[in-house]
């Protein structure tokens, strides 16, 4: 039928994102509507809503009135703040091997006062730096 797991279909039945399939012989069965609703959900899940919100962009009040413009609009400037951040976080790495110190700790450009510590950006994990939790995770 799709790229969807049985479980995940199941879960979208509880959720009321998708219509429960029909049962023949032992298996689950759907009009091609759940198909495009699949896949819009999927698009969705790209996009990085959530399954709460998804599901208000197609059954709750976003889904009427166009309201699911204005709730993608948001999403897209999201999108582009965190664009910006990265970008900003990839001339900061450049800047940063560039320097011909052994050890970044003893990297006077990094210090206090440092022209690359002056374009670090001000954003912390807790602000929503993407980069920046991943990292901690790891370490």
């Amino acid at each position: 039928m799709s790229a969807v797991a049985p479980s995940a279909l199941r879960y979208y039945e509880r959720c009321d994102l998708i219509k429960e399939g029909v049962k023949i012989g032992g298996r689950r069965h759907y009009p091609a509507s759940v198909l495009h609703r699949l896949s819009a959900i999927k698009v969705c899940q790209r996009l990085g809503f959530s399954l709460t919100e998804i599901a208000e962009l197609l059954n709750g009040n976003l889904a009427r009135e166009h309201g699911w413009r204005q709730a993608a609009l948001t999403r897209r400037c999201e999108m582009e703040r965190q664009i910006t951040q990265l970008q900003r976080l990839v001339e900061l790495i450049d800047q940063a091997l560039d320097c011909d110190c052994h050890a970044l700790c003893d990297c006077p450009h990094v210090g206090p006062g440092g022209h690359i510590a002056d374009i670090c950006p001000p954003e912390s994990a807790e602000e929503g730096n993407p980069a920046f939790g991943k990292w901690q995770q790891r370490a």
